[in-house]
């Protein structure tokens, strides 16, 4: 099983002026299939990343039917011989071909967020809140997603409202009681967020409920609210370590959220590690961002 970037070509340069060759030229090479280029990068030790370069789309439709229906021959016969299996289109390249894979609606970057929404306060906008003035209201938590360095982090604050019934986490927040002294209500109503500064939302499907502070609602990837000077997203960033692997030139022809999911379902497929490992081998990393910025920062 194989993986693959699928490119497109640098677009190439006509002849200038008219001769009769140059016709003759033209009608012969409609017929034939254009140029198909394959290579490789390493990601790893046993685990090769195909980079199949195709050609332009103005270049596919300028060829005849018989160069067409060849040019996609010639591209079956690649991906089979190769093996390939899941492959990532540059958007261009979808006018004539398909079949591409598909990132799912919850993908790693949803997960990775919510087993690890410590980091989120070591980033900018969360870094600089004065936490032991601020109540913070956790929503959908569920017991798994509950670990040491979140209750680290938990600790820091003024008092912690959880929205679940009691006895869904197993005296857990007793003991953090007795070990911080920060008090923790349980409760299911979510009128508590009246009397919250920070709102940290687990749930799935976004929660729409009347909030003047600050809310991080985890299934939409967005931090808003009172008192911060712009909205920011939470997505995967790319490290200059993957930048160098595959390349800048690759890199920049994908939206970097979608080429990271699909670069961990193929790390995570291919050596059967887990999501913190694949993040970690792959070089990519849980960032925040200004909700303008379009493309997401490499990072050194």
């Amino acid at each position: 099983m194989a993986y693959a970037l699928v490119v497109a070509s640098e677009k190439e340069e006509t002849e200038k002026g008219f001769s009769p060759f140059s016709k003759i030229k033209d009608m012969i090479t409609a017929f034939l299939p254009a140029r198909i280029h394959v290579s490789f990068r390493e990601i790893d030790e046993n685990l090769l990343l195909y980079i199949i370069t195709m050609p332009l789309p103005e270049m596919f439709f300028l060829k005849n039917r018989r160069g067409r229906k060849r040019t996609l021959k010639k591209w079956a016969a690649v991906v089979k011989n190769n093996n390939i299996e899941h492959y990532l289109l540059e958007q261009p390249l979808k006018e004539y071909l398909n079949r591409e894979w598909t990132m799912k609606p919850n993908g790693y970057l949803d997960e990775s967020i919510r087993r690890n929404v410590h980091l989120l306060f070591s980033m900018e906008p969360l870094k600089g809140l004065e936490m032991r003035n601020m109540t913070i209201t956790l929503s959908g938590i569920e017991k798994g997603f509950i670990n040491p360095k979140l209750l680290n982090v938990l600790g820091n604050f003024k008092m912690v409202n959880v929205t679940a019934s009691y006895n869904e986490m197993d005296g857990i927040w007793d003991e953090f009681m007795a070990e911080t002294g920060v008090p923790v209500c349980i409760t299911e109503e979510f009128g508590v967020l009246s009397r919250s500064d920070v709102w940290i939302s687990y749930e799935e499907k976004e929660v729409d409920y009347p909030f003047d502070g600050i809310k991080v609602a985890l299934s939409s990837k967005k931090i808003t609210g009172c008192g911060l000077d712009k909205r920011y997203r939470i997505g995967y960033s790319l490290q200059r370590k993957l930048l160098k692997r595959i390349g800048a030139a690759v890199v920049q022809k994908f939206n970097p959220q979608i080429l990271a999911e699909f670069l961990m379902f193929m790390v995570i497929n291919r050596k059967e590690i887990t999501i913190s490992e694949a993040e970690e081998l792959l070089g990519v990393k849980i960032s925040i961002f200004p909700d303008e910025i379009q493309k997401y920062a490499f990072l050194t």
